[in-house]
């Protein structure tokens, strides 16, 4: 017969055990994020030609795609931010804009995409991506016609051949329209799309240039929420940098109406020297008053361990994917997206990837 003692002695090791039972997956809840978190990858016109999608079959796309998609996947990637207008161009066969450089050597500016392509890229992309169970983001530099000119943001004539390319993108199976963060960035000057020849300054404010872009914003918002999809941006990393050239962030983290999320690209890491990314990370979030969600852009073409100027982090380990994941989650964020696909297939990269993978399966 057990004494007294050795009953008690047996009670409270039974709590004891309990207690680390109940603890464990309360401890796993905390550290995890959301099931709608978004682990994203941008997949970038630069990415294409790498990834094996120019210039080719419809059969050897196809194949290209899949391997893609099995590689992301692997790093539990559940969303493709793909990049279907960079330059007034089109991913797809439109009969409005021409086809991407990127995608095809036939493509011209003059010659639609519709009369270069000899399937339809971006339905095969989205079919693929739905047999790994990934949703695709239509990707767009909404004014960029190359590097040197842009569309001029002021006019109602560029709002609408923007609102052109987006209502031929609604007519796929996307999860929603994402645009970079061009916004007046121009080398050369703006371009009115009924005069596309004459390319001319535009010399207004900080706030004009805010205000011009808004218009836009707010209207395609309206359109893609209409067809219940998402819209959301991805502004530069410095805030400054974003209010000086038309990206009104403030505006867009505190306000409904504009997007449902913000992708700054935090392309930093934090060393011994600095703090950027987990400082900048907590100024974007602290700017958030509402709803509307925040992806951290993290750098993943700078995780080759070596050192960068002046951000002395990339070299001195090998987790700060894992480690900008991790904080993005503890401090209220909604996922991230990496920036870009091809850097996948890095073998220099994979050290970082994997402490990533790792962390995502935790």
């Amino acid at each position: 017969m057990k004494t007294k003692k050795q009953i008690l002695a047996l009670a409270l090791t039974a709590v004891f055990v309990l207690s680390l039972i109940h603890a464990a997956p309360q401890q796993k809840v905390q550290a995890a994020a959301g099931s709608d978190e978004i682990r994203g990858v941008w997949v970038s016109m630069m990415d294409f030609e790498p990834l094996g999608l120019k210039d080719k079959s419809k059969a050897a796309f196809k194949k290209s795609v899949k391997t893609f998609l099995k590689t992301a996947k692997k790093y539990k990637t559940n969303a493709i931010f793909l990049h279907v207008r960079a330059n007034d161009d089109a991913f797809w066969p439109s009969n409005t804009f021409p086809a991407m450089t990127y995608l095809s050597s036939k493509a011209t500016p003059s010659k639609k995409a519709s009369k270069v392509y000899a399937y339809d890229p971006l339905e095969l992309f989205i079919d693929c991506a739905d047999d790994y169970n990934m949703e695709v983001h239509a990707y767009l530099n909404p004014y960029r016609i190359t590097n040197e000119k842009y569309l001029d943001p002021s006019l109602a004539a560029s709002r609408k051949r923007i609102k052109k390319a987006v209502r031929e993108l609604l007519d796929y199976d996307i999860a929603g329209i994402h645009f970079d963060d061009y916004f007046y960035h121009a080398t050369q000057g703006y371009v009115n799309p009924a005069n596309p020849d004459s390319i001319y300054p535009v010399n207004i404010s900080a706030a004009e240039k805010r205000n011009n872009v808004n218009k836009l914003v707010r209207s395609i918002y309206t359109l893609v929420h209409g067809e219940d999809l998402v819209f959301g941006i991805s502004p530069q990393g410095n805030y400054v940098n974003d209010m000086n050239s038309g990206a009104d962030v403030r505006t867009w983290l505190a306000n409904s109406g504009y997007v449902d999320y913000v992708a700054p690209q935090l392309y930093w890491s934090d060393g011994s020297a600095s703090t950027y990314y987990s400082e900048r990370l907590d100024q974007f979030l602290r700017l958030r008053k509402g709803s509307v969600k925040l992806y951290a852009g993290l750098a993943l073409y700078k995780a080759d361990g070596t050192g960068k100027a002046g951000d002395s982090g990339w070299g001195e380990r090998r987790t700060n994917l894992r480690d900008q994941v991790a904080l993005e989650r503890s401090s209220g964020g909604n996922g991230y997206i990496l920036f870009s696909g091809r850097f996948f297939n890095d073998t220099k990269m994979q050290q970082e990837l994997s402490n990533l993978k790792s962390y995502l399966n935790e």
